[in-house]
């Protein structure tokens, strides 16, 4: 007797936009709130009071912690952070479900802000506005590498375990914030959303602290393990000229993705 093996669906683009409901009611509110400034020709005053800065967050204007977060005026800041939420928010949410990647995301997009606004003004004494979904999307990184950390993503084409992308732009983000941010990118703020992971964990259930928990042990070690293999090849001379130039490379290409 034949058997008619069932036939396999192919995978569209509709599948993708749709594949993880968190991600497109998140970018489905960037895109219209980005479609209302950028060709509803809103006026900066009206726009101003939205945005997250010192002197809006010190008069009582705490909403900015919010709403800063889904104003971009650049149409490649806004497609690049959403193709973050894509892509991580669907490794989140095969975990969480939608509800609770949709509370990590905006969660993190508060701490990131209130954070990055606090170390801004006083610390660093700097009068510095933060707009853009960057320190959002960096906590659902941060929640992915943890979860998730083999999890094989394609967004920077070359596939790479999820653990090692959010390695990298912790790198970028550490070398950016160092180098005073010449580069106009709020690489505190990154930092900010890849630490509000710390806080928001306490927050989940029980059982996703035990999965994050686990994630975190295999970051730790798996860095490790990377550290003595770049070590032992240097020490014994092998492929010099890549590790000589390695930062150079990994800054290259970031620079391109940089959220």
């Amino acid at each position: 007797m034949l058997v008619r093996k069932p036939e396999k669906k192919s995978f569209t683009f509709v599948d993708f936009i749709f594949r993880s409901q968190s991600a497109f009611w998140i970018v489905s509110l960037n895109i219209i709130v980005f479609s209302l400034i950028r060709y509803q020709g809103l006026a900066k005053e009206t726009v101003y009071p939205w945005v997250l800065y010192p002197g809006n967050l010190l008069s009582g204007k705490m909403w900015c912690l919010l709403s800063s977060g889904f104003i971009h005026f650049e149409l490649s800041h806004l497609l690049v952070n959403m193709l973050g939420v894509f892509i991580f928010a669907n490794v989140v949410e095969k975990h969480l479900g939608a509800l609770q990647t949709i509370f990590v995301y905006l969660t993190s997009l508060i701490i990131s802000m209130l954070f990055a606004t606090v170390i801004y003004t006083f610390v660093l004494q700097k009068n510095t506005a933060i707009i853009g979904a960057s320190g959002a999307v960096m906590g659902l990184l941060a929640a992915a590498m943890l979860l998730d950390p083999f999890r094989i993503t394609y967004e920077m084409i070359i596939p790479l375990p999820v653990m090692v992308k959010g390695w990298m732009f912790i790198y970028a983000d550490v070398e950016g914030f160092l180098a005073k941010e010449v580069d106009g990118v709020s690489h505190l703020a990154h930092l900010c959303g890849f630490l509000s992971i710390a806080v928001i964990v306490y927050i989940l259930t029980s059982e996703s602290r035990k999965i994050m928990r686990t994630g975190l042990i295999i970051n730790v070690l798996s860095f490790v393990v990377f550290l003595l293999i770049r070590d032992w090849i240097i020490h014994q001379g092998y492929l010099s000229a890549f590790t000589i130039n390695f930062e150079e490379r990994v800054g290259g290409v970031l620079q391109y993705i940089n959220f």
